[in-house]
């Protein structure tokens, strides 16, 4: 039994995509790659200068291209931005060609953990820019194949928790 080739975790900043997403493709023999690392490498930019320079619109299209990109490949755990899976193109895409999970956290706990965050524009705008954006994209996230509560989990816990979901085949 082995589980599927392509796994993305999707959900606000915060809620532990990144460094859950290292463990368990380390845990399956799998690559990691991060959406925010592909964009940064595709725009020769840092993504705090593309959404300065260039501003959102240019971000989510750069963003769309890494995602579709990144799902070209196989055995790789996908860590998205929180905001890839908000836009209906990539959502879709990581639905059809990826194990999709949501991690979910509280808003509290997701704003502590990122609100230091140095390159991050969106935490620039604010704790209540923030929580009406956690609001907004709530729903969307809802949309992915299985969920994992990380608020009060450790990073490994975390990753038992999606072991456990991953469909065998």
């Amino acid at each position: 039994m082995k589980p599927p080739s392509r796994i993305a975790l999707v959900g606000f900043m915060g809620s532990g995509k990144s460094t859950a997403g290292r463990l368990l493709a380390a845990h399956l023999g799998y690559r990691f790659e991060d959406v925010d690392e592909r964009i940064e490498a595709i725009a020769q930019a840092k993504i705090s200068t593309i959404f300065e320079l260039r501003g959102e619109g240019a971000f989510r299209e750069t963003e769309r291209q890494a995602v579709h990109e990144l799902l070209l490949g196989s055995r790789t755990v996908i860590a998205t931005g929180g905001g890839a899976f908000a836009q209906p193109a990539c959502a879709a895409e990581l639905l059809a060609r990826a194990f999709t999970v949501h991690l979910s956290c509280d808003f509290v706990e997701a704003y502590a953990r990122v609100a230091n965050g140095i390159g991050r524009p969106l935490v620039e705008k604010g704790e209540s820019a923030m929580a009406a954006l956690y609001a907004e994209r709530k729903d969307k996230y809802a949309r992915a194949h299985a969920t994992v509560d990380t608020t009060r989990l450790a990073p490994g816990e975390v990753v038992n928790e999606v072991l456990a979901l991953l469909p065998l085949s």
